[in-house]
């Protein structure tokens, strides 16, 4: 079982005084380089679909350059399509919520300043599209209640996993908006690991030639599975159960095969737009028998998003002078908080597929191939 909560602050907007999937997908990816360039050899944890859908709130309230510099780091043409892209995605999580057999929970929120004035076509956007609910908060002169009050409704969307999100220090008389998105995810695997078979004290080999120790988990089952020559990699996909036939929770991993550094592949995998979509495509999927082995973990990270979204091209969005939201009319900081809480023929000798090395890992809804988390494991954490 692995167990996933995402909550991403992803708006404090301040007044001052003077997709297709695909489209989400290529963002996901771009998100994804950009957070590697700028944290070599750490662990990753981010959530591609909750990024892309909290940005896309403030896209949608955005006007001019601002409004131009985030649909093109979208690939988008206009606003229209953003919608209708984020409408897609937020169908998916519409019919995952019906299935008793996972638990995936999305919300989004705005809570702004009283007094404030949203434009009237911004909120309907919001609440219709995005199935967000607004409630009114007194920044200006009940800053500490606001930020308990938040807090609060975040461990209720969050089955108490994320607690204290907002400090006091995170909101001024200034602030109007805030803009939260939550993604909670729960699921099980549909063959599960034995306990008996871990590994409690296996090794894990990093890319700097030292061997940690790491709790191996090992099951010897049939899996979709796929190699790449190309990138020298293997790709397996975990299914998790599901009730309902038209949407497929999966735990995928990318392993370098040995001798291979992740960076490596990470780099191609870069320069080659396509080449991940590619990879993940079922036309290059097989059923096989496998020994395969995935560590235990939990990962945790905090970061911030602002100058990674600048570097992806949305510069005035956090820019007090430049940024222009009329319809939210603001300026923007950001912060992330992350937990994760882990024939006939004679037959063939199962392949080997052993994580005991860095590798890239993904849940993700298969048939519409939307990442709902990515990640790279380089090392053990500490708290694993």
């Amino acid at each position: 079982m692995i167990l996933i909560t995402i909550i991403h602050l992803l708006l404090l907007l301040v007044a001052f005084s003077s997709l297709t999937a695909t489209n989400f997908e290529q963002f996901g990816l771009k998100l994804y380089s950009t957070v590697n360039q700028n944290k070599k050899n750490e662990n990753i944890f981010l959530s591609p679909a909750s990024i892309s859908l909290a940005m896309s709130m403030c896209t949608v309230g955005a006007q001019q350059e601002t409004l131009n510099q985030m649909l093109k780091t979208f690939e988008v043409s206009s606003r229209k399509e953003l919608i209708k892209t984020a409408e897609q995605i937020m169908h998916i999580f519409s019919i995952a919520n019906q299935d008793k057999q996972v638990q995936l929970k999305l919300a989004n929120r705005l809570y702004a300043q009283k007094a404030y004035q949203l434009q009237e076509e911004y909120l309907k956007i919001v609440q219709n599209s995005f199935k967000a609910d607004i409630k009114l908060e007194d920044f200006e002169n009940e800053g500490a209640q606001a930020v308990q009050r938040i807090n609060t409704w975040v461990e209720q969307q969050t089955n108490n996993l994320i607690r204290n999100l907002l400090s006091i220090k995170d909101v001024s008389p200034e602030t109007r908006l805030i803009i939260i998105n939550s993604i909670y995810f729960k699921g099980t695997w549909i063959k599960e690991f034995n306990k008996n078979l871990t590994n409690e004290n296996a090794d894990f080999h990093e890319t700097n030639g030292k061997i940690s120790k790491v709790a191996l988990m090992h099951q010897r089952e049939k899996f979709a599975y796929a190699e790449d020559n190309d990138l020298r990699v293997q790709i397996v996909h975990v299914p998790y159960k599901s009730e309902n036939k038209d949407i497929e929770f999966v735990f995928t991993v990318i392993l370098p095969n040995r001798g291979v550094q992740l960076d490596v592949v990470e780099q191609k995998l870069a320069s080659q737009p396509d080449s991940m979509q590619k990879l993940l495509s079922h036309q290059n999927i097989r059923t096989e028998e496998l020994h395969l082995y995935l560590p235990k973990f939990k990962m945790e990270a905090t970061f911030e998003l602002s100058d990674i979204l600048q570097q992806l091209g949305m510069k005035d969005a956090f820019s007090s002078y430049k940024a222009n939201f009329t319809g939210s009319e603001a300026a923007a900081a950001t912060a992330v908080i992350i937990g994760i809480y882990a024939s006939i023929n004679p037959p063939s000798q199962p392949i080997e597929f052993k994580a005991d090395r860095p590798f890239l890992f993904f849940i993700r809804e298969s048939r519409q191939n939307i990442v709902l988390f990515s990640g790279r494991f380089i090392s053990p954490p500490t708290n694993s």
